[in-house]
């Protein structure tokens, strides 16, 4: 009966969610963005959605993505209401994109959020895609590896980014953050799920614990295009 009840209740968010939504321009050509900032007495979310120009499944996987992360930020909030009420404070949730390329072949797009519901701290998630428009696929790190590798496999990404992050976190200094970037950049698809390119170069994401402590955050690595 509580997860019925609950149903219902994540329901009725979701309606409200919605009814306030505004279509906005963005600074990137040929992207807007549909903007909500739902909540009630336990939440206030600032939503911002954005949408390529005809690419419409590319949309759909934006979409559902954010929405997958609010929806778990609201079931999360309803389930600690009592946290909220003694905090004195709503619980937020917001997010944010980034669109590092987009050309009439390919459009590159980071997404990242955050949602406190209590605790000590809050979460952080991040996605990616990267997507062919003449196709209308999804593309995979591992399909740009030549462009910037004179190797293009995983065990060379993986030392190339193992280079970088022992730099820029000083893991010479301190082993236990050498162990993290060792596990966290293990040469699996899974640790490289999250990238985009740009004019630059290809750039590798790893969120928040995956390569240091948490008090180093989220970290990047710019692999420039090979001359």
């Amino acid at each position: 009966m509580k997860r019925f009840n609950l149903s219902i209740v994540v329901s009725i968010l979701l309606a409200v969610a919605f009814t306030a939504c505004v279509s906005q321009k963005s600074s990137v050509p040929g992207v807007s963005s549909i903007r909500a900032m739902p909540g009630n007495d336990i939440f206030q979310a600032d939503m911002d959605i954005p949408e390529f120009e005809g690419e419409e499944e590319l949309n759909t996987l934006i979409s559902d993505k954010i929405n997958s992360w609010y929806n778990d930020f609201i079931t999360e909030a309803e389930i600690n209401r009592s946290i909220a009420e003694d905090f004195g404070q709503p619980f937020t949730f917001e997010n944010q994109w980034r669109v590092t390329m987009n050309t009439d072949d390919c459009a590159s797009i980071l997404l990242t959020a955050y949602q406190f519901t209590g605790g000590a701290n809050g979460v952080d998630s991040m996605a990616s895609f990267t997507w062919n428009k003449l196709t209308d696929k999804a593309m995979s790190i591992t399909d740009f590896l030549y462009l910037v590798l004179p190797e293009p496999s995983l065990e060379s990404l993986a030392q190339v980014c193992r280079q970088e992050l022992s730099a820029s976190l000083g893991a010479d200094n301190d082993p236990s953050i050498l162990d993290m970037i060792d596990s966290g950049t293990e040469p699996v698809a899974k640790n490289y799920d999250i990238f985009t390119i740009s004019d630059k170069g290809l750039t590798v994401y790893f969120e928040k614990y995956q390569v240091a402590p948490g008090s180093a955050g989220s970290q990047a690595v710019l692999i420039p295009y090979l001359k």
